[in-house]
């Protein structure tokens, strides 16, 4: 948009509109049509419409004449034709006859084949329609002496009328002609040099000429468009002026906004990298938190194992005090309490061994875990087996508690993949059951299985009976940070981890289905063999399977 207007220049009128504006669309072709449509279309039509009059009238009187005139010749042509004397029939019929539109006369006598008296007069080839003849019979005493006949003619009195109208249209076409120029130099005059005048104001504002003002002289209307047109003009003057200053200002606070965003942005996006440390760190936290509720869990059944072997190693050791004793002479000693001590040896020793094996064998499955979990070790495993061992570092938290897990688990079931990814997701899957699929709830059973889909594929299905979750939950239930126990405990991370390994690492899909009051699957589709990857969860990807 330029600082300054253009300066305004009335367009001047084409060299065909000077005179009159004579162009196909002008004002003045409209005006000069309407005028002539408007005086000559009347005329026309009352032109014919009086000549079509004139010729009936015409006609009327036609007939009318001719029965007169014929009668009366009849009557007094009777006593020449009696007494046959044509000479004085003949003054009568030249009285007669001096009227032009008389045609022919002619008296014919019964008895004669030549006309007692004819008359008739040249009439140019005159239009048929326009003659009448008329017969008649002269009597004399009651009797038949001669016939008259008279033709005439409305030519002469239909030449007269046409004489007057086009006396008429040569009088109309000398008042059209006048009032034509009369009024297309009052077009001229008064409209249409001042419609120009606004053309070119018009014109020149639509172009940004705004500099010089538009004058129309009068008080007319187009005067008063014309002065509202230069008010306008004023208008956008003053609107032009204060777009520039707002566009200058405009300028400033742009630039003043893109430096503060550019602070702004600085800032977010720092703020955005501590975040994702953050929430790198506590995704981290929550797996080592989901280790130490394993270790947890280990610890609370080794203890009862443990528990049982050090019952028994002290009650043996009361024992072999006792036989040391009588081994001194200080008791006597006795072939029943050797047999007794030889049987309470035996019995001590087999729930010894049955305890510390199982010890050992939780001790080593735990190993087995934690070493998944820690190293993220490739390598291959029976998906059932996996998820036994799983399941017994989980099963203490569900020991004291009304809850069960059952399993239906395909043994024989093949994969390379990573199963301590695989152990973090089902027990993350478990846990996640245990808190908030029963939460209030007196008793519930989670379902666990595994099958094989096909060559390549499994499915590993993780299912409660517990209260379940509405679509707006489930929609939500793998965002990171979200949870129903906000505040109360819950991170909001154990799900997005889950989707996360399942997706990322063990290049599967998971699904969840579930309806308020009707429980939750967790449905999860793996390959049976995972995809390469760079990075695991928890470290580098090992080459070893």
């Amino acid at each position: 948009m330029p600082d300054r207007p253009a300066p305004l220049t009335l367009a001047s009128p084409q060299p065909a509109q000077r005179a009159f504006g004579w162009q196909r669309s002008s004002l003045t072709l409209a005006v000069v049509m309407a005028l002539l449509l408007g005086l000559l279309l009347p005329t026309t039509v009352v032109l014919l419409y009086d000549v079509q009059s004139t010729r009936k009238t015409a006609m009327e009187d036609l007939s009318r004449d001719l029965g007169r005139t014929s009668q009366i010749m009849a009557l007094s042509l009777a006593e020449p034709v009696w007494q046959v004397s044509p000479d004085l029939a003949e003054p009568m019929i030249k009285a007669q006859v001096d009227d032009p539109r008389f045609v022919a006369v002619k008296v014919v006598e019964p008895t004669s084949p030549t006309p007692f008296l004819a008359f008739s007069r040249q009439h140019d080839g005159d239009d048929a329609s326009l003659m009448l003849s008329q017969t008649r019979t002269i009597y004399r005493e009651d009797r038949e002496i001669a016939q008259l006949t008279v033709t005439m003619t409305a030519a002469p009195l239909l030449q007269a009328k046409r004489a007057d109208v086009w006396r008429t249209v040569w009088r109309s076409g000398l008042t059209l002609t006048l009032s034509l120029v009369l009024i297309l130099w009052v077009l001229q005059r008064f409209v249409l040099r001042p419609m120009t005048a606004l053309t070119g104001g018009a014109e020149a504002l639509a172009a940004g000429r705004l500099e010089q003002p538009l004058q129309v002289s009068g008080t007319d209307e187009i005067a008063r468009v014309g002065a509202a047109m230069e008010r306008m003009r004023q208008a956008l003057l003053s609107a032009f002026e204060a777009l520039r200053q707002h566009n200058l200002n405009l300028e400033a606070t742009v630039a003043q906004r893109t430096a503060e965003l550019t602070s702004s942005n600085a800032e977010l996006s720092q703020a955005l990298a501590t975040l994702q440390t953050a929430q790198r760190e506590l995704v981290e936290s929550e797996k080592l938190a989901s280790l130490g509720r394993l270790v947890a869990g280990v610890a609370h059944e080794l203890n009862t194992p443990l528990g049982n072997a050090l019952t028994v190693v002290s009650a043996l050791d009361d024992r072999y005090k006792q036989l040391e004793a009588m081994l001194a002479g200080a008791v006597q000693m006795r072939r029943s309490t050797l047999e007794e001590l030889a049987r309470d040896t035996r019995r001590g020793q087999d729930i010894l061994q049955r305890n510390v094996q199982k010890a050992a064998d939780l001790v080593r499955d735990f190993k087995q875990v934690a070493i998944d979990q820690t190293a993220d070790l490739r390598r291959d495993f029976d998906l059932g087996k996996v998820v036994e061992d799983v399941l017994v570092m989980v099963e203490p938290s569900f020991k004291h508690t009304p809850f069960v897990i059952e399993t239906q688990l395909s043994h024989d079931l093949q994969m390379n993949s990573y199963p301590g990814a695989l152990g973090q997701v089902l027990t993350n899957l478990l846990m996640n059951a245990l808190l908030h699929a029963f939460d209030g709830a007196d008793q519930g059973r989670v379902m666990v299985s595994c099958t094989a889909l096909n060559d390549t594929e499994a499915e590993l299905i993780v299912s409660d009976d517990g209260r379940g979750m509405d679509d707006a939950v489930r929609r939500r239930i793998f965002d990171p940070f979200f949870t129903t126990k906000l505040g109360t405990g819950g991170s909001g991370l154990g799900m997005h981890i889950v989707h996360s390994i399942v997706t990322n690492v063990l290049g599967g899909q998971i699904e969840v289905r579930s309806t308020p009051g009707q429980g939750t699957q967790m449905l999860m589709r793996l390959p049976r063999v995972a995809p390469l990857r760079g990075s695991g969860v928890g470290g580098s990807d090992s080459k070893t399977h």
